[in-house]
């Protein structure tokens, strides 16, 4: 099950209506709903006093408390007890599934010069696919062993090799870099696209692309609360509720710092760059 937490404050009237809206009670309702196999307890806390009395939710939240689903305005205090979930295993399937889908429909992507950067090997699963498509690809990790095991793959089967290593200087020369996690040191990418699965904490330079829009199966929309965007609930589907089929999803479009692309208008403004190249 699910626990998600809904705060509501109603506007504050004045005179006497507000003098009894503020004698009221505050109210706490559980609503239990069910889609697709997953069961989603959604608790609706109404604030008549614009304060948050957690005491007063407890009860209804119970062990769900420690992976929430609520909006990141919610800041619980640390001995609370409660913890806003927080995962990034979704968006970064949603970044390699967006990459792989751009690359197949890229005519150069043989020859473009791909980064992974990926410190805590998230997505080394990634790797194989990647050199099924794409001749030159470089690895940046801390966690070099599942990426070497899919590099020993690649070179046994298909007699494709792949750099890994710990040195991020290997990233400044791609066209294409996929990052699953969230950027959080300095990268000089100079015009590269990066594909990453947050908006970087650190200046990378290039074209950064982070947001993800897609279609949420049918059924979810009907128990996802309203304050939460479809990227945040799926991922507590995905990771929370086990409906790992939610990881095949290709997003329509991925946006950025500068612009919204298709995977088929990210192909073809790799091409145009890779062919602009070659004219040089």
């Amino acid at each position: 099950m699910i626990t998600a937490l809904s705060v509501k404050i109603p506007e504050r009237r004045r005179g006497v209506r507000g003098w009894a809206q503020r004698l009221r009670g505050d109210r706490v309702e559980v609503q239990t709903k069910e889609a697709r196999g997953v069961t989603l307890r959604h608790v609706v806390y109404t604030s008549y006093s614009g304060e948050l009395r957690l005491e007063k939710t407890f009860r209804a939240v119970g062990s769900g408390c420690g992976s929430l689903l609520c909006s990141e305005r919610l800041i619980f205090p640390r001995a609370s007890g409660y913890r806003r979930f927080s995962s990034t295993a979704f968006s970064a399937r949603l970044c390699a599934n967006f990459a792989l889908a751009a690359l197949s429909r890229c005519q150069s992507a043989a020859s473009l010069r791909i980064g992974i950067y990926d410190p805590a090997a998230v997505c080394a699963d990634l790797l194989y696919p990647l050199l099924e498509r794409c001749n030159d690809v470089a690895v940046v990790t801390a966690a070099a062993t599942p990426y070497l095991c899919e590099a020993q793959r690649a070179l046994e089967e298909m007699g494709a090799a792949a750099l890994v290593t710990k040195s991020r200087s290997a990233l400044e020369d791609r066209d294409l870099i996929i990052a699953p996690q969230r950027v959080e040191e300095p990268l000089a990418l100079h015009e590269a696209v990066l594909l990453t699965a947050a908006k970087p904490d650190r200046e990378t330079g290039g074209v950064q692309l982070y947001r993800y829009r897609f279609r949420m199966p049918n059924g979810f929309d009907q128990i996802k609360p309203r304050e939460l965007s479809e990227e945040y609930f799926c991922s507590a589907l995905y990771t929370l509720g086990a409906q790992y089929a939610l990881g095949s999803i290709v997003p329509l479009s991925a946006g950025g710092n500068r612009a919204e692309y298709t995977p088929e208008q990210l192909a073809k403004w790799l091409d145009k760059r890779k062919q602009k190249e070659y004219n040089n």
